[in-house]
């Protein structure tokens, strides 16, 4: 799935039919063709949508239509979802996921190629991803979506299983976490409403961190918050009230699904966390006017930051906020670097692995701390000083590199190395949790085989040199001289 195009995966031609053919014709085209779906073409051969075995169940039996009056153009799912026949097999299932779907169609250019499906894409006893968030969106409890938060698990764990990236693998969590969030937040904002009435004012979910950076591959604790539009001031007082139940009632549901409490209480239960849109804007204006490291490295998670349900735009007036004025702030950009290049990675003068003899961490390294942590910090930083939008750790060095912040062989470096670190603390964590054991981030390297030491040593040597390439660009040594 992750080394296969689409192409490869595409088994014959497209079996299509015109806007007017009835459903009877249909499902007895899908009966003698063998397949689960059928393209609805125009004149010119062009896709306009289409008809499923799930169609003609829903749309034509269960409401009671005739089957043989009915045209496809009635039934149909329309636009056609398309995919490119050179994408990853793993691109068209994540596809699938964000639009809960189980086909696309292959667009070569403007001919139809075929049609791709689920079952084309992972093997047989593999919970499909499509199959789990629909589920999510259905569940009618927190303890249904914890339920479901373990087969999440078990999807990793095929997923590294398949050979897939850490990174590509956390683009699948994160669609799934996304609607864990919007579920729970459903079941709190019904709730709520009963309890005393609508939202005063549109408001906004926000999440932080590596799940903001779609970056979280095993569920870890919580960093979120909640923003909401500027009440009249008369309505303030009523509309922080309604907001504090709705944050506090949305992280214990959380908990109650699975997803622990962050322990520095950066969740939307927190009333610092939870705050109209004019101070929210006021916080990040106030870290960036920083004066001295420490107030700012405590906030440094918010600034990867993404909103995941309710008025969008609000979250998003908060990013458009840091692209502008971040720029210009060059102390605290300054500052930002300091402490990606203040933790330097487990290696001795040589350039060699430095590990631990004696101490509780002995004989291991913690990867997330040794190396992947300066890699996200650094790639945050390149994104505040050049306004770039995107918040992926991968996406922002390589929106760097378009921008001329770095060159394309370091980047591609970088990248390679951080996806390794990534993916040594998820297989050392998916080991643990087998075990019944909780989930650490501290690597053995004696352990591992030779090539993945080999690589462990490469990627922090990599972030060794993106640290000296920083403590230059900031004169970050004379911080505090």
């Amino acid at each position: 799935m992750f080394a296969r195009r689409v192409r490869d995966v595409v088994a014959r031609a497209p079996v299509t039919c015109g806007a007017g053919e009835s459903a009877r014709e249909i499902a007895r085209r899908l009966t003698r063709e063998r397949v689960g779906s059928v393209v609805v073409t125009d004149g010119a051969a062009r896709p306009l949508g289409i008809v499923t075995d799930r169609d003609l169940r829903g749309k034509v039996v269960a409401e009671g239509r005739d089957a043989a009056t009915t045209p496809a153009a009635a039934i149909m799912s329309s636009p056609l979802v398309t995919i490119r026949p050179d994408a990853f097999a793993w691109e068209a299932v994540l596809e699938m996921t964000r639009r809960e779907i189980h086909h696309l169609g292959v667009l070569d250019g403007e001919r139809l190629a075929g049609v791709v499906s689920s079952s084309d894409l992972l093997v047989p006893h593999t919970t499909h991803p499509v199959t789990l968030a629909r589920e999510i969106g259905r569940a009618a409890s927190a303890a249904a979506l914890a339920a479901l938060g373990q087969r999440v698990t078990a999807l990793v764990r095929v997923l590294v299983e398949e050979g897939g990236s850490a990174t590509d693998i956390g683009e699948m969590v994160a669609e799934l976490n996304d609607r864990v969030v919007a579920r729970v937040l459903t079941l709190a904002v019904a709730a709520q409403e009963a309890a005393a009435g609508p939202a005063p004012v549109g408001w906004a979910w926000l999440a932080f961190g590596s799940e903001a950076r779609r970056e979280q591959t095993l569920r870890t604790d919580q960093d979120n918050g909640l923003v909401y539009a500027d009440p009249p001031p008369e309505a303030r007082a009523a509309a922080a009230g309604w907001f504090a139940r709705l944050g506090t009632a949305a992280v214990d549901l959380l908990v109650a699904a699975g997803v622990p409490r962050c322990e520095g209480d950066v969740m939307a239960s927190n009333p610092r966390w939870c705050q109209p849109l004019a101070v929210w804007a006021e916080y990040f204006r106030g870290w960036m006017r920083v004066t001295a490291p420490g107030p700012l490295l405590s906030a440094a998670i918010v600034f990867d930051l993404r909103p995941v349900a309710g008025d969008l735009a609000l979250g998003v007036t908060l990013r458009e906020l840091l692209r502008a004025e971040a720029p210009g702030q060059r102390a605290f950009l300054r500052f930002l670097a300091h402490d990606v290049v203040s933790h330097r990675p487990p290696l001795t003068l040589l350039r060699h692995l430095a590990v631990p003899r004696r101490g509780p961490g002995r004989g291991r390294i913690d990867v997330k701390f040794a190396g992947a942590q300066q890699v996200v910090g650094a790639a945050r930083l390149a994104a505040l000083e050049l306004g770039l939008a995107e918040t992926n750790t991968v996406a922002r060095l390589r929106g760097a590199v378009a921008r001329g912040w770095h060159g394309e062989g370091e980047v591609a470096e970088l990248v390679d190395g951080y996806r390794h670190l990534l993916r040594l603390r998820l297989v050392h964590q998916l080991d643990q949790l087998g075990r019944g054991e909780r989930a650490d981030n501290l690597v053995e390297p004696a352990a591992l085989r030779r090539a993945d030491r080999l690589l462990l040593v490469d990627a922090l040597r990599t972030v060794a040199r993106l640290q000296a390439e920083l403590r230059e660009r900031y004169a970050t040594d004379l911080i505090g001289a």
